[in-house]
């Protein structure tokens, strides 16, 4: 039908429309908005730093979903904000999410380990972006750790890595990097 074409248009171009049909001898004006589900902000951590991100990744309507293997920060009531709060290893917290275009991915457990191996597993998925807490050098030494181990990054994989994470206006406070990685993420 008519209306299915233009739904999948509406899907297809991610606009919304307006068309004139004409259905049993009547005229209708349709308009036909695209809604653009929430951003899925995944983030592997759960310190003290991670608050304030939460806090306004909720603000701005964004699902969040955080995990962290330390089960005495990996709490609900440290974050009410977030949809989902759980004590996981990476490849259980990576299973907990459904990854697509529209998932970003902070890695800022303070574990070298462990945002290593996240960044092994979210390199595998469509996530449009993976931050990166940390200095530069962190994150060339997760390079060479991931080339030592056979996997070579394409420039496609190495355009969704951003470290160190945010957008630098010069933040030191745990709000500041938050609201540097949240502009990151929008600018994005």
């Amino acid at each position: 039908s008519i209306l299915h074409s233009y739904l999948n248009q509406v899907v297809r171009t991610k606009t919304s429309i307006i068309n004139t049909i004409i259905l049993e001898n009547n005229t209708y004006e349709v308009l036909m908005e695209y809604v653009a589900p929430p951003v899925s902000l995944l983030i592997a951590g759960a310190g003290n730093d991670v608050q304030p991100l939460a806090k306004m990744a909720d603000l701005l309507g964004w699902e969040v979903t955080l995990g962290d293997g330390r089960a005495t920060h990996s709490k609900e009531k440290r974050f009410p904000n977030a949809k989902k709060v759980i004590v996981a290893k990476p490849q259980q917290l990576l299973e907990s999410v459904v990854i697509d275009a529209r998932t970003f991915a902070v890695l800022m457990t303070h574990n070298y380990k462990y945002d290593l191996e996240m960044l092994e597993l979210l390199l595998k998925t469509n996530c449009s972006y993976i931050g990166v807490l940390g200095p530069k050098t962190k994150l060339e030494r997760m390079f060479d750790d991931l080339a030592q181990q056979g996997i070579t990054l394409t420039d496609e994989q190495l355009g969704r890595i951003y470290g160190p994470v945010g957008l630098d206006i010069g933040g030191e406070t745990s709000e500041e990097i938050a609201l540097s990685i949240v502009a990151e993420i929008k600018a994005v």
